[in-house]
């Protein structure tokens, strides 16, 4: 049975391990922190006892990967599933807007949704339905503006149009200024989430904590499976003979028994191992990262009465209903994220007034967590650059969100990293024995 040593217990490396685990792979899984989950992970509050997430995460209907996993490890019916695409919207005047598709008669429910979407004019209504159209003709690669913004400006996207829709939807999917962002790309993810069936614009928000989701439940199948999981160890250096890796060093150890490494962490984390050689730390060190501000607030005397709202032309992009606490989400919060935590929540306190009405008075507490390097930066310039899972060393392999997987910085980015990474393993043997070779699902991208 051939060995695979992974490195990292986010969703990539879990989602690794599952994958090999299923195809009769010995799996060893190493996490430096003392939790698995990377930067999607929940925990219980000290102070409320509520299990609460790192930042609030969403999946989508066009998260097959993702899905499949959860469906492997037993947790898909640990999801909250919209029948068809529905979000709520809030202007600055406190009005709601639906953004909602009827159920049947995909795509032209779409149409029917953008149709009446109050939030712009029924002449900005038709520029939407226009540019759309487009889009489902589009090839993404043939897009040449330098950004998502210039782009949607040349394609009469005005800037109540922008700011009412496409904003929104970007910042939360891609994690930085429109200015920055491949308009490529965000074309890529246009057309997976509108133009791929009706289910997959749907949201599809966790029952539970992150953690309770995919890390006990992956842990279950690959304990099942004979697979051995270490936490609070740390990678600290490869060593490689002949080009191969032959050696794993961590703070408790050397690890030598193994057929293949595969590091699914994050490039900056990747920049840490000695021995990984230059030309990967070199396409590592060029991945640019953004943060995600989130606030946990729980409340007294109010009722969201939606699962989740995006605030119009607020800093404050989302805010999702749990019950017992709400939580607020700032995508690309760069510019304000090393504020202090009284000046932050001023800000979202702020927002929730004017949009939600909720005052100081219904606040009980609140937490507050910031991911300074949530996800990479989809600079253009970038995406040409992002490595395959396969290196030039014979038995090393690379998995996580950054690598060429064609998606942004996404739990879905991170599931497809694993699967091509397990397919690129899987060939790497087949290539010994061609007599059994078979397409891999994934091609290299």
């Amino acid at each position: 049975m051939k060995k695979c040593l992974i490195v990292g217990g986010g969703f990539s490396g879990l989602a690794a391990a599952v994958f090999l685990s299923k195809k009769n792979y010995q799996v060893e899984l190493i996490e430096s922190s003392p939790k698995l989950g990377g930067r999607a992970y929940s925990f219980v509050d000290n102070k409320t006892n509520s299990v609460i997430d790192n930042g609030q995460h969403i999946l989508m209907g066009c998260y097959k990967e993702t899905l499949n996993f959860l469906k492997l490890i037993n947790s898909i019916d640990s999801l909250h599933y919209q029948q068809s695409l529905e979000v709520n919207y809030i202007d600055k005047k406190g009005k709601t807007h639906k953004l909602k598709a009827p159920e049947y008669f995909y795509p032209f429910n779409l149409l029917v949704a953008i149709l009446r979407y109050t939030a712009v004019s029924f002449r900005d209504r038709l520029l939407i339905i226009k540019f759309c159209v487009k889009l489902f003709l589009l090839n993404p690669e043939n897009v040449k503006e330098k950004n998502v913004s210039e782009w949607l400006e040349n394609e009469g996207q005005n800037e109540n149009i922008r700011k009412s829709l496409w904003e929104i939807i970007a910042v939360g999917a891609l994690n930085c200024r429109l200015s920055d962002a491949s308009p490529n790309l965000f074309a890529k993810i246009l057309k997976q989430i509108f133009f791929n069936g009706n289910f997959s614009a749907t949201i599809i928000i966790p029952k539970k904590g992150l953690s309770e989701i995919y890390c006990y439940d992956a842990v279950k199948f690959l304990t099942n499976k004979g697979g051995i999981i270490s936490t609070s160890e740390t990678v600290k250096e490869i060593v490689i003979e002949e080009n191969k890796v032959v050696f794993v060093k961590t703070n408790k150890r050397t690890i030598d028994d193994f057929d293949f490494v595969l590091f699914a962490i994050p490039s900056f984390s990747l920049l840490q191992i000695k021995g990984v050689p230059a030309y990967i730390t070199e396409i590592a060190s060029l991945f640019k990262y953004s943060s995600i501000l989130t606030f946990h607030i729980w409340l007294k005397d109010f009722i969201m009465q939606k699962p989740f709202i995006g605030l119009i032309d607020s800093p404050v992009h989302w805010v999702f209903d749990h019950g017992e606490y709400i939580t607020t989400v700032i995508s690309n919060a760069e510019t304000i994220i090393n504020k202090d935590e009284t000046s932050l929540f001023e800000i979202v306190k702020t927002e929730l007034k004017k949009y939600l009405n909720i005052l100081d008075e219904n606040i009980i507490d609140f937490k507050m967590i910031k991911e300074k390097r949530a996800t990479f930066i989809p600079y253009p310039e970038i995406l040409p650059k992002r490595p395959s899972t396969k290196t030039e060393i014979i038995n090393l392999f690379l998995a996580g969100d950054w690598i060429n997987t064609g998606l942004p910085s996404t739990i879905e980015g991170a599931v497809v990293s694993a699967q091509i990474a397990t397919d690129a393993i899987m060939k790497s043997i087949i290539n010994e024995h061609p007599t059994n070779y078979r397409q891999p699902r994934y091609p290299q991208l």
